[in-house]
C-alpha cells in the first residue's frame, strides 16, 4: 500500500512538468500512462514529490525491518520491497530536480558502469590475489598479508585503467594545508559517525557482522599489525583510487557533486557485500552493518569532493581501518 502511495505520487507531479516542457521526457518509463492521465487533468502539485519520497522512504524502512527479521536466506517479498521503496525516493528526488529522460538515462548509464568496474576490480583484485598466494608459504601470516595487499593493488590497477579510460586525470598531488586539513577533520568525522553510529546499533539491539578479514584477524592476531601498515600502504590506498577518483569523479560527469558522493558511496558499499555475507551472518546483520558501512563511507567521498584530490580520503580510510586492526590486537592479542 505504501509503495502504491508513493509510486502513484510520483507520478501527476512528473506530468505536470512534462505538459510544460515540450520533448522533455520524465522519469519512469513505466509511469507513462498515469502521467497522461494527470497531464490532462493539469495536476502538478509540488508536495507530490515530497509525498513520493517520503513513502518511499517509508516503504524501505518497513522492508529493512522485515529482513531483519529473517534468520536464514534472504527474504523475497522484503528485499523486492526495499527496492521498490529506495526506487521510489530516487524517482521523488529526480523528479524535484526537474530532470529530464535523457538526464535520468545518462545517469543510469553512469552508475551501470561504475557498478560495473567495481564489481570487475573486484574479480581482477582477487584472481591477482590467488596467483600471488600460490608463491608464499601457507602460514596465516603469509597469506592472509599478501592477498590484502595485492588484492588492493588490483583496485587500485583497475581505478587508475578506469581513470585513464574516461580521461578523468589521476588525483595525487603534494598535500597542501587545505588536503591536511581536511584529513584531519575528516578523521574526526568518521570516528564521531562510527561510534555514533555504534550507540544506535547497541540501543535498538541490531544484529551486526564483521569483515571476513576481521574474521580471520580474531582467529589469527599475528596478522594485525601487518594488517595496521598495509591500510596505509595498500587498503586505503588501492579503495580510495578505485572508489573516489575512479567511480565517484566519473560520476561527476551526470550527477551533481555531492549527489556523485551519495550514489558512489552506494556502489562503494555495493562492492563490500560478500566480505560481509560471506561471514554467515543472518541477512539483517548483514544489512544493518552495509548500512553502517554507507554511512561512514560517506565522510570518505565528502573528503574526497572537498579536495579533488586522494590525500584525504586515503588518510582517512588508512586510519579508520588501522585503529580498528589495532584495537582488535590489543583486545585479542
Amino acid at each position: 500500500f505504501v509503495a502504491g502511495v508513493g509510486l502513484a505520487a510520483s507520478f501527476p507531479r512528473l506530468a505536470g512538468r512534462r505538459a510544460r516542457r515540450a520533448r522533455r521526457h520524465r522519469v519512469s518509463r513505466c509511469s507513462r500512462s498515469p502521467r497522461f492521465a494527470a497531464r490532462r487533468h493539469g495536476v502538478d502539485r509540488p508536495e507530490l514529490d515530497v509525498l513520493a519520497g517520503v513513502a518511499g522512504a517509508g516503504l524501505a524502512l518497513a522492508a529493512a525491518v522485515g529482513v531483519n527479521a529473517a534468520t536464514s536466506g534472504l527474504p523475497r517479498g522484503p528485499t523486492v520491497a526495499l527496492l521498490a521503496g529506495l526506487g521510489t525516493v530516487g524517482a521523488s528526488v529526480a523528479a524535484h530536480a526537474g530532470l529530464t529522460a535523457e538526464e535520468v538515462r545518462a545517469r543510469e548509464r553512469r552508475l551501470l558502469v561504475g557498478g560495473g568496474v567495481s564489481l570487475a576490480a573486484l574479480v581482477f583484485g582477487s584472481l591477482l590475489a590467488t596467483v600471488a598466494v600460490g608463491f608464499v608459504p601457507e602460514t596465516p601470516l603469509a597469506t592472509v598479508t599478501v592477498n590484502t595487499a595485492v588484492a588492493s593493488l588490483g583496485y587500485g590497477l583497475a581505478g587508475v585503467a578506469f581513470v585513464k579510460w574516461y580521461d578523468g586525470g589521476l588525483d595525487v598531488a603534494k598535500p597542501s594545508r587545505r588536503d591536511l586539513k581536511v584529513a584531519g577533520v575528516g578523521v574526526v568525522a568518521i570516528f564521531a559517525v562510527h561510534y555514533a553510529l555504534v550507540g544506535l546499533v547497541l540501543f535498538f539491539d541490531l544484529p551486526q557482522t564483521s569483515h571476513t578479514l576481521v574474521e580471520t584477524a580474531r582467529d589469527h592476531p599475528e596478522i594485525l599489525p601487518a594488517l595496521v601498515v598495509l591500510s596505509y600502504l595498500a587498503v586505503g590506498p588501492g579503495e580510495e583510487l578505485l572508489a573516489r577518483n575512479g567511480v565517484q569523479k566519473y560520476l561527476y560527469g551526470a550527477y551533481s557533486r555531492r549527489g556523485a558522493v551519495v550514489v558512489g558511496c552506494l556502489v562503494f558499499t555495493g562492492a563490500h557485500v560478500l566480505a560481509y555475507a560471506g561471514t554467515g551472518a543472518t541477512p539483517g546483520a548483514v544489512l544493518v552493518t552495509l548500512a553502517r558501512l554507507f554511512v561512514v563511507s560517506l565522510v570518505l567521498g565528502a573528503a574526497y569532493e572537498r579536495t579533488d584530490d586522494l590525500f584525504a580520503p586515503v588518510v582517512v580510510h588508512g586510519t579508520y581501518d588501522a585503529v580498528q586492526f589495532a584495537a582488535l590486537y590489543v583486545t585479542v592479542a
